[in-house]
């Protein structure tokens, strides 16, 4: 009699998202949306990659793995009815990543540069003044990778 077995060491969490908060540029502090809700496509497509958000706390978008750059398309609205488009351009380079030969394939991304446009603040009293990448690396972890500074008054 043969018998035989298999430890398989695949990791349960294999989801790969870039984590981002939105951060108050005048305070620097990390921002709560309770004015304004906030979603997020990827330009050229009609995915919905955030639907809604508001409150505060981190949210998670995935990357190309056949691209690059990613364009993703933040939406903002208010109760008033006003709304406004800022973009976010995000390059990096998709790498496979084998954990074993049993384990499906995952792609890694290394964060190189981030690009931006802003709307007016007379759209709607909210747009990105500056993007940081804070970790270059997108992988299993879920730590931040950008910090996303919004403006909500008008620099002098």
């Amino acid at each position: 009699m043969l018998s035989g077995c298999s430890s398989i060491d695949c990791p349960l969490n294999n989801n790969v998202r870039m984590v981002s908060q939105l951060y108050s540029a005048e305070t620097l502090e990390a921002l709560t949306l309770s004015e304004a809700e906030l979603n997020i496509t990827a330009a050229g497509t009609d995915s919905l990659l955030l639907n809604r958000w508001s409150g505060s706390g981190t949210f998670s978008l995935p990357l190309g793995y056949r691209s690059d750059p990613d364009t993703l398309l933040l939406h903002f609205s208010n109760s008033q009815g006003q709304f406004a488009t800022d973009s976010l351009i995000v390059s990096h380079t998709a790498t496979p990543h084998f954990e074993n030969i049993d384990c499906p394939v995952v792609v890694f991304h290394q964060l190189s540069h981030v690009r931006w446009t802003s709307h007016p603040l007379r759209e709607l009293p909210l747009t990105i003044d500056s993007v940081v990448i804070s970790r270059n690396l997108v992988d299993y972890e879920d730590l931040e990778n950008l910090r996303i500074y919004l403006r909500a008054v008008a620099t002098q």
